[in-house]
């Protein structure tokens, strides 16, 4: 497949509105249009067309992170100027490619409808905010719009550590430098201690894969910086017992004990179709960094944290049932697509107060 023939299924994506065009071997085209798959009247995309299209996006480092971790995500920039996300990941030694739109302009947190206290972590000045989201998530948008609510600081030196830049952020109030992994800086943790040199206020760092980057990202909040970070999992829970994970077992008493320390708060999220009209709405989970929380982290009683942002609701928390309850209520899913994603379904059916959309 060459580069004309990816660019019309690109023009053609655009057309319908659709959300991504996968490229999978044995198969034809096929954009995602409202969840659905739609195949197109091309041919069969084989091996080889994958292998002629991500020849020029990978670098030596994507394609080792291809090897070990089975995919990798690149930035693809179409000749209309169009940003794309790609995705590329293997399977029974072949490759598929995924291609998604990236929005034109960098997001805003009001328009995302967003828990109000995700503004509030980005006005905070020191501490670690770990974002949780798998992939597709909208976990990167929900970082972009913070750091668009970062970049109107006039006190502010902010830094963000990415592997592919995805979004643009023009001059703002605050100083910015937006570096990317590979291209700017060798590893994502050598590129938060070079902030740290610079005098940076604020960092906010793609995502958090390894111990090094865990280490160098919690030293960053310890100096005084307020970091945001992504991670992979698909909830608080996950994500913080996750991170602790990712150092050998005699070093996670310490860990935790830092990590207590830092944690301004965090968060996870996912996406649900709405109900009256297109488009997805984001579903939040808050937890905010309180004496309990720590002292849950501390211990290693990661369990405890649900029950702590259920009493703590006054604080801005939020479980997921809580979030998803306040979404029925409002009518902006419905009660199928909330109960989809419940981890107790009693809870989000249950009639009473609910936390606020935004």
């Amino acid at each position: 497949m060459d580069t004309q023939r990816l660019e019309t299924l690109l023009a053609a994506m655009t057309r319908v509105g659709a959300s991504a065009l996968h490229l999978v071997p044995g198969r034809k085209p096929s954009l995602r249009v409202q969840r659905r798959f739609v195949a197109g009247d091309e041919a069969v995309v084989q091996p080889t067309d994958i292998d002629e299209l991500t020849r020029d996006m990978l670098f030596s480092d994507h394609r080792e992170r291809l090897a070990t971790d089975g995919h990798v995500e690149v930035l693809y920039v179409s000749r209309s100027g169009r940003r794309y996300r790609a995705t590329i990941a293997s399977a029974a030694e072949q490759c598929s490619l995924v291609l998604r739109p990236l929005p034109e302009g960098t997001p805003k947190l009001e328009v995302l409808e967003l828990p109000e206290q995700v503004g509030a972590f980005a006005r905070g000045r020191s501490g670690f905010v770990p974002v949780a989201g798998f992939f597709g998530s909208g976990k990167s948008t929900t970082l972009a719009a913070i750091t668009g609510v970062l970049n109107q600081d006039p006190s502010r030196h902010v830094v963000t550590i990415e592997d592919a830049i995805e979004h643009v952020h023009d001059n703002g109030a605050a100083l910015l430098h937006q570096r990317e992994v590979g291209a700017h800086v060798a590893t994502a943790a050598d590129g938060i201690r070079q902030a740290l040199a610079t005098g940076v206020d604020a960092i906010v760092v793609g995502e958090i894969r390894c111990a090094e980057t865990l280490d160098a990202a919690i030293a960053a909040a310890e100096s005084g910086c307020l970091v945001f970070a992504g991670v992979e999992a698909g909830s608080i829970v996950g994500a913080l017992a996750d991170l602790t994970l990712l150092v050998p077992s005699e070093e996670r008493p310490r860990l935790r004990v830092r990590l207590s320390r830092v944690l301004r708060g965090a968060m996870a999220q996912s996406l649900l179709q709405r109900s009256h009209r297109a488009g997805r709405v984001a579903v939040v989970e808050i937890l905010v960094g309180n004496q309990a929380a720590r002292a849950a982290i501390r211990n290693g009683n990661f369990h405890e944290l649900t029950a702590i942002m259920q009493r703590c609701r006054g604080l801005g928390m939020q479980t997921i049932d809580l979030a998803l309850r306040a979404l029925l209520a409002h009518h902006v899913v419905t009660q199928e697509e909330a109960l989809l994603h419940a981890t107790n379904r009693d809870e989000v059916l249950t009639r009473g107060p609910v936390v606020p959309t935004r």
